[in-house]
């Protein structure tokens, strides 16, 4: 028994060894986060909640600015029946749930919540559907084509831990801190998709495995 746990322990580990570095321009938006804040403190000293909501604003654009190319691209590899209704959710998900929020400073730091949400909602829709249209978008390729179901079904609990995530540290720490940890929430979301995508290839057979498996002896 104690060498299971032991090896269980390891495989563990071993989903975060060797993770592979963020790119400096992902961080790019979490720069503008944590530097406009308090220098538009120093400019609103009476002021923090636009202090607060001009620099997560300028976040959200930053961020969008460097995904648009990106999501153009993959909305353009879709094409399942369901593709229109999931473009508009994704284009309009992000900037309206910012719109909204900012007239409102206390709701903002629930828009990743939101996100997250509507993420989930995709997913499920795919995972009813057996499209997986949305897993096939953002990881193209015969490489990722055979796991469709079970990375589906792992991103829908992945943004659900976010979901979760978010509104403890909404209720355990100050607008700061949530920001610190919106700021770093890029690497954690790596770290875990990585370690995500280790489990699903870990643990799911391979076709032709998985074909034998089921063939009558």
């Amino acid at each position: 028994m104690d060498g299971r746990i032991w090896m269980s322990l390891q495989v563990f580990a071993a989903l975060f060894v060797k993770i592979p570095m963020i790119e400096a321009r992902g961080m790019l938006p979490s720069a503008v986060l944590l530097i406009a804040y308090p220098v538009l403190m120093a400019v609103w000293p009476d002021a923090p909640e636009m202090a607060f909501v001009t620099a997560f604003v300028l976040c959200q654009a930053a961020r969008f600015s460097l995904r648009w190319r990106e999501q153009f691209a993959r909305e353009a590899r879709r094409s399942d029946a369901g593709a229109a209704r999931k473009r508009l959710m994704g284009a309009f998900l992000i900037p309206a749930a910012v719109l909204i929020a900012a007239q409102h400073p206390a709701l903002l730091q629930h828009v990743p919540s939101v996100i997250s949400a509507g993420f989930v909602l995709l997913f499920a829709i795919d995972a009813l559907d057996s499209s997986y249209s949305t897993t096939r978008a953002y990881w193209p390729g015969q490489m990722f084509a055979p796991y469709a179901r079970e990375l589906t079904q792992a991103m829908l609990v992945l943004h659900l831990v976010y979901i979760l995530l978010n509104e403890t540290v909404i209720k355990a720490t100050s607008v700061e801190g949530w920001m610190v940890y919106y700021a770093f929430l890029p690497i954690v979301h790596l770290v875990l998709l990585t370690a995500m995508f280790r489990t699903v290839f870990w643990l799911t057979p391979e076709p032709d495995q998985d074909a034998d498996l089921r063939r009558p002896r």
